[in-house]
C-alpha cells in the first residue's frame, strides 16, 4: 500500500472535499433552524433530493471539468443498465431487507422494551417509500461513491483498505444529519458509521465481482433504506435500535465476505479486478 499521495490523486481528494462541503451547505439551513438561529420554512423533499444527489453531482463536476474525461459521465450512467447478471446477485442486492428483518427479530428477542404490536402501513405507503428510498438516497449517491471513488481508490489500495477509507468518508458525509433535529441525534453516529463501513465492504465485493455494476449496488442501498423504514413502520422500532441491531447483521455479513473472498480483491474472480488503472475507472462495458 503506497501512502505517498501523487498529483494524479488530487481529483479524488477534491471529490471527497466537495462532497462533504456540498452536503454541509445543503444541511446548513436545517441546522440553523434546529438551533434557533433562524426561523424559516424550507421544503423537505427538494432539499433531501439535492443533498442525497451531492456525491453524484460532484463526481459529474470532477469528471467534466477537472479531469475532463470525455464520455465519463455517460459511462457511469451506462452502468445502471447492467441488468443481465445471475439471479444470485439480485438476491444479494435485496439482502439488506433480510438483514433488517433479522434486526427486528433480535430486537424482539433481546430488548426488554420491545413491543411486538404490528401496524401495517398499506400498499400506497410502501410503494411511495420504495420510490423515496430509491430517488433520495441510492440513485443519488452510488455513481459517486461506488462508480467514481471506489475504482480510483483501488488503484492505490487493496480492496479492503479502499473500502475502509471510503466507508469512513461515507459516514462523515452523513454527519450533518445529526445536527438538523430530524431524530438522528438519538442514534449513535459512530455505530451508524460502522454500519456504513461494513456495507461498503459488501458493496465493494459486489462491484468487484460484477464489473462495477451500479444497478446492483443502487438496489442494495435502496433495500437498506427501505428495510430500515419498513421494520420501523411495521413494529414502531426506534431508529437507534434499528441501527444497533442492524450493525450485528451487517458486521457478520462483512466478515463472511472478507473470509470467503480475501481482503486483497474482496472477490473470487480470476485475474485482475475490472478496473482501468490508466483512467482510474471501471473497465468499459462491452
Amino acid at each position: 500500500m503506497d501512502n505517498n499521495t501523487k498529483p494524479t490523486d488530487k481529483p479524488l481528494i477534491l471529490f471527497f472535499i466537495l462532497s462533504l462541503l456540498f452536503i454541509t451547505l445543503v444541511a446548513l439551513p436545517g441546522i440553523l433552524i434546529n438551533y434557533g438561529v433562524i426561523e424559516l420554512e424550507i421544503p423537505f423533499i427538494p432539499i433531501a433530493i439535492l443533498g442525497s444527489w451531492s456525491p453524484n453531482l460532484v463526481a459529474f463536476f470532477v469528471i467534466a471539468f477537472v479531469i475532463k474525461q470525455k464520455g465519463g459521465i455517460k459511462a457511469l450512467f451506462r452502468r445502471w443498465t447492467m441488468w443481465r447478471v445471475s439471479p444470485w446477485w439480485y438476491l444479494v442486492a435485496f439482502s439488506p431487507i433480510a438483514v433488517s428483518l433479522l434486526a427486528a427479530l433480535l430486537y424482539f428477542l433481546f430488548d426488554p422494551q420491545a413491543d411486538a404490536t404490528t401496524k401495517f402501513p398499506g400498499v400506497p405507503f410502501l410503494l411511495a417509500f420504495i420510490v423515496i428510498s430509491l430517488v433520495t438516497g441510492a440513485m443519488g449517491e452510488e455513481l459517486g461513491w461506488r462508480g467514481f471513488a471506489l475504482p480510483w481508490l483501488q488503484t492505490r489500495f487493496n480492496a479492503l483498505w479502499a473500502s475502509l477509507i471510503l466507508g469512513v468518508i461515507w459516514g462523515l458525509w452523513h454527519l450533518p444529519l445529526w445536527f438538523t433535529g430530524m431524530g438522528w441525534e438519538e442514534t449513535s453516529f459512530w455505530l451508524f458509521a460502522w454500519v456504513g463501513i461494513a456495507m461498503t465492504v459488501i458493496l465493494t465485493w459486489i462491484c468487484n465481482s460484477t464489473r462495477g455494476n451500479m444497478l446492483l449496488v443502487t438496489l442494495f442501498h435502496m433495500s437498506y433504506n427501505f428495510g430500515m423504514g419498513l421494520i420501523g413502520e411495521l413494529w414502531s422500532i426506534p431508529l437507534n435500535k434499528i441501527v444497533e441491531y442492524s450493525a450485528i447483521g451487517f458486521t457478520a455479513f462483512m466478515i463472511v465476505v472478507i473470509v470467503v473472498n480475501g481482503p486483497s480483491k474482496l472477490s473470487r474472480i480470476k485475474g485482475d479486478l475490472p478496473i482501468n488503472h490508466e483512467k482510474k475507472t471501471w473497465k468499459d462495458i462491452d
